[in-house]
């Protein structure tokens, strides 16, 4: 299980679903296979020169293991809607200009125990710029401490300062005391979820992660599929259609699908992440899997994440 409303964000992105889904219906897009987020253990602050630097995940079972209980003071005030709490920011007023007005917190039951402080670390995790913005090639940007992810959506060719960043987790974290939720502003198209981390939602990079059911998976239609993923001149991935971040092929009954997933373009030539996709479909055998590739994104805090599964479902068992 992936954050739903982190995937519904990916799925607006690649143009899959409709931009209301986000808030009438966070978990109407799960269903489609899109990546999903993985913890990033670097504190850099300028531009990455090496594709997969910066990139090192930590361990899931390191997101679950606190000493401290989760607080038992209650969420905001406010009308509760489909598990989540509508409450006014105090800041948006404020800081109008560049900070979201609405914050949406989830319910105790969809996400407690996030620590506010382990947000402030994990917003200490994104590489930045020199100047210390957010870099303009991506569009999605996760980051994880112990009991906090941190997701932020932003337009691409768009950036925002750390400082705006660090005020935007003070604000959510204050108006959703240990539950997290969504700091979100329609104009600017700006948002920002917060969330408990799990082992569920977080994955390592280089590991493969495979489905319990068994299909009739072969390795050679698999590899084929990723030799006919496009490519530029260079052996980068491209998009035939044009949409940099994602190509997928079929060949015979597998299709392969590579994506980044902060939706910025690949940069790293396709015999790199060869060895990759061939640990994915040694472990997996013929059970449906995903994997992450470190780096190799244009964003500063982008990997690769690569699929296999069956073109024709209803031959699993």
């Amino acid at each position: 299980m992936i954050s739903k409303i982190f995937l519904a964000y990916i799925l607006i992105a690649l143009g899959a679903v409709p931009a209301s889904l986000v808030v009438a219906n966070p978990t109407a897009a799960a269903d489609t296979e899109v990546p999903g987020t993985l913890a990033h253990s670097t504190n850099a602050t300028s531009s990455p020169n090496v594709p997969n630097a910066g990139h090192a995940a930590t361990s899931p079972t390191s997101t679950t293991s606190e000493n401290t209980p989760a607080s038992s003071r209650h969420s905001p005030e406010g009308e509760t809607t489909n598990g989540v709490t509508s409450v006014a920011s105090d800041h948006a007023a404020e800081h109008h200009a560049e900070l979201p007005p609405s914050t949406i917190c989830h319910s105790k039951h969809k996400s407690h125990g996030v620590e506010s402080h382990h947000c402030r670390k994990a917003l200490d995790k994104v590489a930045f710029a020199a100047n210390q913005t957010l870099d303009k090639f991506s569009s999605l940007i996760f980051a994880n401490y112990k009991t906090c992810n941190v997701h932020i959506h932003k337009p691409m060719n768009a950036t925002l300062q750390k400082v705006q960043l660090s005020l935007m987790v003070e604000t959510l974290t204050t108006a959703c005391h240990s539950v997290g939720g969504v700091l979100s502003q329609s104009n600017s198209k700006f948002a920002m979820r917060i969330e408990r981390s799990t082992k569920e939602n977080v994955h390592e990079v280089n590991k493969s992660i495979c489905k319990k059911e068994k299909c009739p998976l072969t390795q050679s239609d698999c590899l084929s599929a990723f030799y006919q993923l496009p490519t530029n001149a260079k052996g980068v991935f491209v998009n035939g259609k044009g949409k940099n971040p994602f190509a997928r092929v079929t060949s015979g009954n597998c299709t392969v699908t590579a994506s980044t997933t902060d939706l910025s373009a690949f940069t790293i030539p396709r015999q790199f992440v060869l060895p990759t996709m061939k640990k994915l479909l040694n472990e997996c055998d013929e059970h449906p899997g995903k994997i992450y590739f470190g780096g190799g994104t244009k964003g500063y805090n982008g990997d690769i994440w690569l699929s296999a599964r069956p073109a024709n479902k209803d031959l699993c068992n």
